[in-house]
């Protein structure tokens, strides 16, 4: 395949009515929430829409058979031939991404462990390992365990604050894989060590950075190679998209890409439309969430039904620094609490809640409960359980937008309820 010389989603590769125009002097000094309402954007015109465009298009047509078998070989940086390998709403939601987390491009896909498994299979061969902190995503960790290896793919698994395992665990590694807040647990991960253990070993940094978002931390500053989000949680933030996406270099992106390619994880342009929805709100919704969450996390640790409590921002969480240094003290929309009782209470409990429902996913504008070990990370075995930290009463909550106080009575109710 020929090689475009142009990066997907550089401002040479869109059409006029899409193309992103050079940054001014000032874009760079502007906010972060300023960028997130403003993203790079058409040059102005008159009567320009306020909403972003939405391109539907599955396929592009050419005025000649020479100019189409040009782009054709291309496929990116030529204009649009075809949705799979470039889209123009697409490529106005991954400029946005990689404005706000401060990359040269992203590539979108159709999920979160889309874009996981693509930066596995475009940077590692049969053969390679990789080192992963044991702090995951279930399905991040049971395509670590489970499937990569029938592809010859192996992994070696940390914990993220065993700084002197990982060390050791590097020597001979493809790359180093991590979350910046952990999940179930929201621990927080030392991302400037991480990344000075990954360089020293030659290797890239690869960062899921969802549970965070860029709101709070942006993972590239501190020394990271690669971002992964799932756009489904935070950057979506209406339960209402599926997505994923992965921000770095256009030089490291180049593989990925060809894998998106290929195996064709694409995301759709309406969900792309949904994003560029989500992320105008993305810093607005980010901290009230942490600021609810904080305040959540506090009145739990003060009730007796709940054993221990799980949130960066809290001055007794092992996180806190961390938060202080990388997340400027937030710890984002997501907490952890283990319940009295195992599983059997934790589940009562669940079904005692009023306002917080019952659903997978977080980072929206509705509270969500889920019990860990019997939803989110049922792929791991007990032991697997026990090596991760996650208990018979493990919960975790994302918290949406409602007031603060409705959740706390809420929760306090249902404990109340089942004690």
């Amino acid at each position: 395949m020929q090689k475009s010389k142009r990066s997907k989603g550089s401002p040479e590769h869109l059409p006029a009515r899409w193309s992103i125009s050079r940054e001014p002097p000032a874009r760079g000094s502007r906010a972060f929430e300023t960028r997130a309402v403003h993203p790079p954007a058409p040059s102005r015109q008159e009567g320009l829409p306020m909403a972003p465009l939405l391109d539907s298009s599955s396929t592009y047509s050419f005025s000649d058979t020479a100019t189409f078998a040009r782009a054709s070989r291309a496929k990116t940086g030529a204009g649009y031939v075809y949705s799979r390998w470039a889209n123009p709403t697409v490529d106005a939601f991954e400029a946005a991404l990689a404005d706000l987390e401060g990359t040269e491009a992203a590539e979108a896909f159709a999920s979160g462990m889309g874009a996981i498994s693509s930066v596995f299979l475009a940077l590692c061969s049969s053969g390679d390992r990789v080192v992963a902190t044991r702090q995951l995503y279930g399905n991040t960790y049971s395509l670590l365990q489970e499937r990569l290896p029938r592809y010859g793919i192996t992994a070696t698994f940390c914990d993220h604050d065993d700084h002197t395992a990982i060390a050791a665990a590097l020597r001979g590694a493809k790359l180093l894989y991590c979350e910046t807040i952990g999940n179930p647990k929201v621990q927080v991960a030392d991302l400037p060590h991480l990344a000075a253990l990954a360089s020293e070993a030659g290797i890239p940094l690869v960062v899921d950075n969802t549970f965070a978002s860029p709101a709070l931390c942006r993972p590239i500053a501190h020394g990271a190679s690669i971002v992964i989000h799932s756009a489904t949680k935070f950057i979506g933030g209406h339960h209402d998209l599926l997505g994923g996406v992965v921000c770095a270099s256009a030089q490291m992106l180049e593989p990925v890409a060809e894998v998106a390619r290929d195996l064709g994880p694409t995301l759709a342009p309406f969900n792309a439309w949904l994003g560029l929805r989500g992320i105008a709100t993305l810093p607005l919704r980010v901290e009230r969430s942490s600021t609810t969450a904080l305040k959540v996390a506090r009145a739990l640790q003060r009730y007796d039904g709940i054993e221990a409590v799980y949130y960066p921002s809290l001055e007794s969480s092992p996180s806190y620094r961390l938060a202080g240094a990388l997340m400027g003290g937030r710890g984002g929309g997501t907490l952890a609490f283990e319940v009295r009782g195992g599983r059997e209470r934790a589940g009562a409990f669940q079904d005692a809640l009023e306002l917080i429902l019952p659903a997978a996913s977080l980072g929206g504008t509705h509270s969500l409960i889920v019990h860990a070990a019997g939803v989110t990370h049922t792929q791991l075995g007990p032991d697997e359980l026990v090596s991760a930290g996650i208990s018979e009463g493990l919960c975790r909550l994302s918290v949406g937008l409602e007031d603060p106080g409705d959740l706390i009575a809420d929760l306090t109710a249902a404990l109340a309820a089942t004690g």
